[in-house]
């Protein structure tokens, strides 16, 4: 199975032309790679850390926001 999956990603990267998409996932597969295991909550400061308790400790559907607003905060979060 994982054989399958990993031939399938190979291929579907081979066929890519998007300079920024193949970056894109360079960044992602390097971030989560290198920070495998590590609990990334360690590096926020106290204030962040409350704010991100009460984020999920937040009813369903509270707040929501686009795909793409996730999409484009993911990417700003990941470029500090």
């Amino acid at each position: 199975m994982t054989n399958n999956i990993k031939q399938d990603l190979i291929n579907k990267i081979s066929s890519i032309e998007d300079e920024n998409l193949l970056m894109l996932l360079k960044t992602d597969y390097e971030y989560l790679t290198q920070n495998e295991g590590k609990d990334v909550t360690n590096e926020l400061s106290k204030e962040d850390k409350e704010e991100l308790i009460n984020l999920v400790n937040e009813p369903f559907r509270y707040e929501t926001i686009s795909q793409q607003e996730l999409d484009d905060a993911i990417r700003q979060w990941r470029t500090k």
